[in-house]
């Protein structure tokens, strides 16, 4: 990769069945279930902007804009070096069918008028924004020692509603927004929300057809006035440990969400 040299040392992985390569760091924040949870938010047909906020190495948009073929799509990431490694993606042959479509910037996502240099869009223009907020402030738990984990995973009390206040800037009237974090939050997420957002749809994630659900995956749209919906939970593992036929549908990139 030109100019890597400067980067920590990176790995090329498959993701979603192998419709997107990605090349991220080998320690700190790496894709994973969350990732392939929340782009399956979209539907296979959705078309226009597609805006992902605090998208790292461009997992969200890049897979998104794999299984919807008429959506564009821009990363916004803080860190350049994830950057970097989304625009050096972007530049895979394996990512041709999507490239075009999908570009990376840097940017803050809690600072609007940064977004706005980066973004290179009017306000008002995405019919989706997309994203994965730090679930942990500093008083919960113990912060990782690793600085890329740390940035990903932890935030303080204010920054959930920055990157709300950010969306709603971006958003369309009608356009919508995913979310996906810890069930804990959803208090907060919801209060955040409101006065903004209405037709509010819930998928609780349950990591067994036994276990309380770890985490919620919330769709909603800007300036809906329609009522909240809670829907039955979304089970990922089988008894046995493997995963259900849904989850394994999601994951190799063959369905959305029932949202």
């Amino acid at each position: 990769m030109s100019g890597g040299a400067s980067l920590a040392p990176y790995s090329e992985d498959a993701f979603l069945g192998g419709r997107v390569r990605l090349l991220q760091p080998k320690k700190g924040h790496r894709a994973g279930l969350d990732a392939a949870l929340l782009q399956a938010v979209v539907p296979d047909d959705a078309a226009g902007l597609l805006i992902d906020l605090g998208a790292g190495v461009g997992t969200i948009a890049f897979a998104a804009a794999a299984r919807a073929t008429a959506l564009r799509a821009v990363a916004l990431e803080r860190e350049p070096d994830q950057v970097v490694l989304a625009q050096a993606a972007l530049r895979h042959p394996e990512n041709a069918g999507f490239s075009e479509r999908v570009r990376a910037a840097i940017a803050d996502v809690t600072s609007l008028a940064v977004v706005r240099a980066a973004l290179g869009e009017a306000d008002h223009a995405a019919d989706w924004v997309l994203m994965n907020p730090p679930y942990d402030t500093p008083e919960r738990g113990r912060p990782s020692p690793d600085a890329g984990r740390r940035i990903a995973h932890v935030g303080d009390a204010k920054l959930l509603g920055a990157w709300i206040a950010t969306a709603v800037a971006l958003l369309k009237p009608g356009g919508r927004l995913g979310v996906i974090h810890r069930t804990e939050a959803l208090p907060d997420l919801l209060a955040t929300m409101a006065g903004a957002f209405g037709g509010v749809t819930l998928l609780p994630i349950h990591p067994s057809a036994e276990a309380p659900a770890s985490r919620i995956v919330v769709r909603a749209e800007k300036g809906s006035r329609a009522p909240l919906r809670l829907l039955g939970g979304f089970v990922l593992h089988e008894p046995d440990g493997g995963w259900t036929l849904d989850a394994e549908a999601i994951l190799r990139g063959q369905a959305a969400l029932p949202l």
